[in-house]
């Protein structure tokens, strides 16, 4: 693994998500000042329905880049070349299909918003606003897979983050003098625009050879299996889209719009703190992982290094689920000023363990993805969407929100066993009933964790300062336990010693030169 580009990647992505998260909390508390937090219950249920709608990119970002992998290890720009060309007019054709398909879903915008104060004419504008920068993103976006293919991540992650600080600062002025919530959407859907314009100029300088034209012929097509793959990919991407988007509709449509709003302050904690401290570290190793995959190196060395990162997937996986379920309340009520934004306590339960489970399997992911032959798991994602559905809207009623995340734990078991199945027992050819059952078991050890953390919070005072002493005991519980467990296991040794170097690269860089 090309440890110095993995860690610049990884340092640089961390950087750039933790200022991009601080916008992020600034931007929110300040919009609850001034609007409703109503409105961010529409941006939030609108932008599942686009998610289902992805389903017509048909996997073609993934497929595009287990490829790239291949031809970037070798360095064949014709072949690179002809990869990125393909990818850019697919990607013109499917936006002109999700304008099609956006237009039509428009028609179940009424019945989906429930309880909402607004009238049918103002939720339209809210709906085609974002209709049209999703569609406007599928024009430049594509650029970005080059980078992350060829270990520059980094690059886009700075690209980003300036962006959205230009956008942000502009945002927020204009929402403290006008109040105005559509003019503060307009300027927010403009902000990966501006950053795929960038991405785009800059590729141009860094790979000239994508600017060329290139004749794509069936050949190509057909001799990297791109047909079957996108076939069997498609139903990852309708699962997926079921799976993963489904959520704010149905919290929306059985609980009320107030609700999606609610979630979206949990659902902007987690997704922030879990890029800033595990997926953005993560990133760059996937396209590490597709060149080792690809070059000569033997099954027994790869499986150890999964085994390390297995280690380290658990040991993050079990601090932050531990961290979600003492942090969420206290934060967003500090956070936001009001114990009114707080979701019950049984949701956040469920929610901090459907974040390890994410969490914990995410390097298994990583894997998975760099190996295209989506059949072998599809039928995992097909019953991870079906169970979705159900269990969520039966539980709705009853459960409100809670029984929705109880529907999106219970679906996400499939995915994880289809994913461990063709990594584990398919690739590696390790026993996945024994990889399974060191996972049950420390799974019963992240719950003991959970409630002693929970236990020694609880009666902490809602402040800064309480949640300061909740840090301290956050810190030191989960690690104890988890040192006693694994202090004598070869693969937590390993993984000592691989961040280890990464951090002798990472002084030799910044060390002052004689």
């Amino acid at each position: 693994m090309t440890s110095t580009k993995t860690l610049k990647n990884s340092i640089i992505s961390v950087i750039g998500q933790i200022l991009t998260l601080l916008l992020q909390f600034v931007n929110r508390r300040i919009f609850v000042m001034f609007l409703d937090i109503e409105y961010l219950g529409y941006q939030s249920v609108f932008g599942n329905i686009f998610s289902i709608l992805s389903v017509a990119e048909l996997g073609i970002g993934g497929i595009i880049s287990f490829h790239l992998y291949r031809e970037i290890v070798t360095d064949n720009k014709q072949e690179i070349g002809k990869l990125m060309y393909l990818y850019k007019w697919i990607y013109r054709i499917i936006a002109a299909i999700v304008t099609v398909l956006g237009l039509v879903s428009c028609i179940f915008v009424p019945y989906i918003v429930n309880d909402s104060t607004r009238s049918i004419g103002y939720l339209y504008i809210v709906y085609f606003l974002q209709l049209a920068s999703i569609v406007a993103g599928y024009f430049l976006s594509y650029r970005r897979t080059i980078y992350a293919a060829d270990q520059k991540e980094y690059v886009t992650v700075e690209i980003d983050f300036f962006a959205n600080l230009i956008v942000q600062v502009v945002q927020l002025g204009l929402l403290v003098i006008f109040k105005n919530y559509l003019l503060y959407l307009a300027i927010q859907l403009s902000i990966t625009l501006f950053a795929n314009v960038l991405i785009m100029l800059k590729s141009n300088k860094d790979y000239p050879y994508l600017k060329e034209k290139y004749k794509i012929t069936r050949e190509d097509i057909d001799r990297r299996n791109m047909i079957p793959d996108i076939k069997n990919f498609l139903v990852h991407k309708i699962s997926y889209a079921v799976y993963g988007g489904t959520d704010n509709i149905v919290i929306s449509a059985l609980c009320g719009i107030k609700y999606v709003a609610l979630y979206g302050n949990y659902f902007l904690l987690q997704k922030g703190v879990l890029n800033v401290l595990f997926y953005r570290l993560l990133n760059p190793v996937q396209a590490a992982i597709g060149n080792i995959v690809y070059s000569d190196r033997n099954k027994d060395e790869l499986w150890n290094q999964f085994e390390m990162f297995d280690v380290f997937s658990y040991f993050f996986a079990s601090y932050i689920s531990a961290g979600f379920l003492v942090f969420f309340q206290p934060v967003i009520q500090v956070w936001l000023g009001s114990a009114e934004y707080l979701l019950p306590y049984s949701f956040v339960i469920v929610f901090s363990l459907t974040i390890y489970l994410g969490a914990v399997w995410e390097i298994v992911y990583k894997y998975r993805s760099v190996f295209g032959d989506y059949k072998q798991d599809r039928n995992c994602m097909l019953l991870s969407a079906i169970l979705n559905i159900i269990v969520s809207v039966a539980l709705a009623k009853p459960l409100g929100v809670t029984g929705v995340q109880i529907g999106t734990f219970v679906a996400f078991l499939p995915i994880a066993y289809g994913r461990i199945r063709f990594v584990v027992g398919g690739f590696f050819g390790q026993s996945v009933k024994k990889y399974l059952l060191k996972h049950a078991g420390l799974f019963t050890v992240v719950l003991a964790e959970g409630a002693t953390v929970y236990l020694l919070t609880r009666r902490m005072p809602i402040t800064v300062g309480g949640i300061l002493l909740r840090f301290l005991v956050w810190g030191t519980v989960p690690l104890a336990i988890n040192l006693l467990i694994y202090f004598r296991n070869p693969h937590f040794k390993d993984m000592c010693g691989y961040f280890k170097n990464l951090l002798n690269i990472l002084l030799n860089k910044i060390k002052p030169k004689k």
